[in-house]
């Protein structure tokens, strides 16, 4: 942001800008011109809960170098980049120059028109406007960027967009309210105040931090995002398990001035290390405290993860006393001017005790959204492909990753077009964090915020009714994760949450009374019961006896579809069909000959079993596999469970003999998971996922793994348990769903549920229904369907069947939502 913005006032007014503008513009230069060195590493396997993809748009060419040469120029087209003057940003104007170098300026029959907004641009807004505005006046002007957001540019982009619907208008780094500049605009890009209010904060813990101090003034708190992201900083410190403050410093722009903050700030480092103790990590919404604060941490101790706006020559030399000779001399390298740095940080003993950002986000603004609307403008990428638009932002650094969420406000509701950025945070003395990689806890992402018992009581509530640890381990997990986000409704929250009892086989007039009383509380307006137990569909017909706009909505029922459908507003299933088929096609892909499954008769006196077990004969048949039937004790009978699992550790490897080393093995019931597992990682075969995947269900015990302390930690989960199996040799052999059903049930039903509620979406918008889920599972992706009753072929529109991509774990995604199943699978009959 620009000073008036609320954070970088004092950076662009310092007199370290002043003293070393000219040489520090050299630096950034010969940082910057020669960045895309080639393609660096993938990201990783499962994008973060805050990286979604938003389409499958495709990607374009590479960008090459900037060499001095400009591009092909068949693209006949000019790009518009507005940026401030050299006294508000240098990072931008070489942006500015590297763009022109590459791609020619318009004047020289190039492709790039840059104009500077003014200086005064508050007091000037008539004048910014009108400096945005004239570059549609141009014809062949196609693309218009704003680096910086100033005041004035929604007004401008609302004016360009009644005359030239046919340019695109990109923004980064906004002042203005997103609900004004997400309308005018096509796409807003801007740091991740969000994300970054949980990641600094974890870094701090990381680097060893007890106590983490925020250090501000009431200008800048008065600031929305500033405010949000220090309550952020405070709840993710207390997640975290450390301490949190706040502290007053003078405004830079008050009575003191620059000069009298940075001493007032120099002066308290030891105060409040003395206060707070010695691992203490210290945070500033303004640039600059950052010189003074990193010269305090390096004399005095203490933490400095990164700044508000983080880059290695914001303080670092300042506070390290490297001149303007030395930066002279090392201004054709940029490698050497980070080891000088690092050199000097850990010879003065703070290495592993400061960070930064290595790459100037103003800078990488300005070349990957200009490339990114010619790229728009060309028709190879769609206007919100953020996938892409990281891509981009990638290649204007060597070293380091970038990531990024859509924006969502305090109301929850997510801006599809203002993305959020955020680069991996370095360490000097140390290396990177991986911040980008970090899975973060739902609560601090760009998706959802944590409940806020202070907020006003919500208008309604919603009844979540799941088992206990003992019938629904995992649904019981989803419904904590509501209640933790919304609130329990007997402390003012969102959720009344519900627990069936261990009896509901036997007593299924017991379940049904549960529901209708539920459904007497006149603040229920949504009912979700997961899993639908035996019972839930004439709860249901009572339910709307009392309240016909109550909303009832089903997850994994164990009544038949005929039954439940006719009550329930809505169902959701796993979907036996299609997994009927992808099983034995992930198995035939994974070079697999024959496919056993494994059951008992009480399982397959269930009509959705027996069918999918017919889907799964004629799949095989017709994708080349052998298919067999294998006969186990059920563990509830004679045998018990006991029995069950003794019965399967001494068949295993007679079965595996009998049908060879390239069997796949499928069992109905969950009880069996767990020898067959722990026997394949002995003796061999396949495993392409249980019948309720999940990694709970027998990987833990399979390989002795305690997962307790992780539950609700699904990433975490994963790595272990990917980990224990590819040490045992089942690497590329055995498979799962990285997040569980019932978990994503009971979360995605109830957000669904939500948004029904409050009129967001309707009982028939199945594409939001999946994003629902898909909060609750980043990385992973979802497909629905509807059931089709077998009787008569004709699908049933308030019935669906879900499922979701199948990890092979030391492989990765499969993608199976992406097969398309032969449609003659949907109508098989049960015998």
């Amino acid at each position: 942001m620009s000073q008036d913005g609320g954070r970088g006032m004092s950076r662009r007014n310092s007199i370290i800008i002043g003293v070393v503008a000219v040489i520090l513009a050299n630096v950034i230069f010969f940082l910057f011109v020669y960045p895309s060195l080639g393609p660096r590493p993938d990201r990783g396997a499962a994008p973060e809960a805050g990286a979604p993809e938003t389409g499958e748009a495709p990607a374009g060419p590479a960008i090459p170098a900037a060499s001095g040469q400009r591009a092909d120029t068949s693209d006949d087209f000019h790009i518009g980049i507005v940026t401030s003057s050299s006294h508000q940003g240098i990072d931008s104007l070489k942006g500015v120059e590297a763009m022109e170098e590459k791609y020619g300026v318009t004047s020289g029959g190039g492709r790039i028109t840059a104009v500077t907004y003014p200086d005064n641009f508050l007091s000037d807004f008539e004048k910014t406007v009108e400096t945005i505005e004239a570059l549609a006046d141009d014809p062949q002007m196609k693309v218009i960027f704003v680096t910086e957001g100033v005041p004035g540019t929604a007004s401008a982009f609302t004016n360009i967009r009644k005359r030239r619907p046919d340019i695109v208008l990109l923004v980064a780094e906004s002042h203005e309210d997103v609900s004004e500049i997400s309308v005018a605009a096509d796409l807003v890009v801007n740091a991740d105040f969000i994300t970054r209010g949980y990641t600094i904060p974890y870094g701090a813990r990381m680097l060893g931090a007890k106590t983490f101090v925020h250090v501000s003034f009431p200008r800048h708190m008065i600031d929305e995002s500033l405010s949000r992201q220090r309550g952020i900083m405070e709840k993710a410190s207390q997640e975290l398990g450390i301490g949190f403050a706040f502290e007053n410093a003078p405004d830079p722009t008050g009575e003191a001035g620059l000069a009298g903050a940075q001493t007032f700030i120099r002066e308290h480092i030891p105060l409040w290390l003395e206060k707070y103790g010695p691992d203490t990590a210290f945070y500033t919404t303004n640039n600059g405290h950052t010189a003074p604060m990193i010269e305090g941490v390096i004399r005095h101790g203490g933490y400095f993860v990164e700044a508000d706006e983080p880059s290695p020559l914001l303080g670092y030399p300042e506070a390290l006393g490297i001149g303007t000779e030395e930066l002279e001399k090392l201004e054709d390298d940029w490698p050497a001017l980070l080891d000088s740095m690092e050199k000097a940080i850990v010879e003065a003993g703070a290495g592993g005790r400061l960070g930064t950002w290595t790459t100037s986000l103003s800078y990488s603004h300005v070349v990957a959204m200009t490339e990114f609307g010619r790229l728009v403008a060309l028709g190879q990428v769609g206007r919100h492909d953020t996938k892409r638009l990281l891509e981009l932002y990638d290649e204007t650094s060597r070293t380091t990753k970038w990531n990024g969420a859509l924006y969502t406000g305090k109301n929850e509701e997510e801006v599809g077009n203002v993305f959020l950025i955020f680069q991996d945070t370095y360490i000097f003395g140390r290396g990177y964090l991986g911040t980008t990689s970090l899975e973060i806890p739902l609560a601090f992402r760009a998706k959802k915020k944590a409940w806020d018992r202070d907020a006003t009581p919500p208008p309604y509530t919603i009844a979540l009714i799941t088992g206990d640890e003992n019938q629904g381990g995992e649904d019981l997990m989803g419904a904590r994760e509501m209640v933790r986000l919304y609130g329990d409704e007997k402390d003012g929250g969102l959720i009344k949450h519900v627990i069936y009892g261990d009896e509901f086989i036997d007593d299924v007039d017991l379940t049904a009374a549960m529901i209708e009383d539920v459904a007497r509380d006149p603040r229920v307006r949504v009912i979700v019961v997961n899993q639908a137990i035996a019972g839930t569909a004439e709860g249901f017909r009572r339910a709307k006896a009392i309240n016909q706009d109550v909303i009832c909505l089903s997850g994994e029922p164990h009544e038949s579809p005929d039954v439940i459908s006719q009550e329930a507003d809505l169902v959701v299933a796993g979907d036996f069909i299609s997994r009927g088929y992808l099983l034995p096609y992930s198995a035939r892909q994974m070079g697999i000959d024959t496919f056993v499954h494994v059951s008992f008769d009480r399982h397959l006196s269930y009509s959705t079993m027996r069918q999918r077990l017919r889907i799964m004969e004629e799949a095989s048949k017709d994708l080349g596999l052998e298919f067999a039937m294998e006969e186990a004790p059920d563990p509830i009978g004679e045998a018990g469970y006991d029995g069950a699992t003794a019965f399967l550790m001494e068949a295993y490897p007679k079965w595996l003999e009998k049908y060879g080393p390239n069997t796949a093995f499928f069992a109905t019931n969950d009880a069996h998971t767990e020898p067959i597992l722990k026997q394949m990682a002995a003796y061999g075969g396949y495993f392409i996922e249980a019948d309720i995947p999940s990694t709970l269900l027998g990987y833990p015990k399979a390989f002795d793994l305690n997962v307790e302390p992780f539950l609700g930690q699904w990433t975490d989960i994963l790595n272990m348990v990917e980990k224990a199996v590819v040490d045992a040799g089942g690497g590329g052999r055995m498979g799962t769903w990285v997040y569980p059903l019932g978990y994503t049930q009971s979360a995605g039903l109830t957000e669904f549920g939500k948004l029904l509620a409050e009129g967001k979406t309707t009982i028939t918008d199945i594409d939001t229904l999946v994003d629902c889920l898909g909060i609750f599972s980043p990385g992973a992706r979802w497909k629905a369907t509807f059931y089709n009753d077998p009787l008569n072929g004709k699908p049933l529109r308030n019935y669906l069947l879900v499922y979701q991509d199948t990890y092979i774990l030391g492989k990765g995604y499969i993608e199976t939502t992406k097969i398309e199943i032969p449609e003659k699978y949907y109508s098989i009959p049960i015998d």
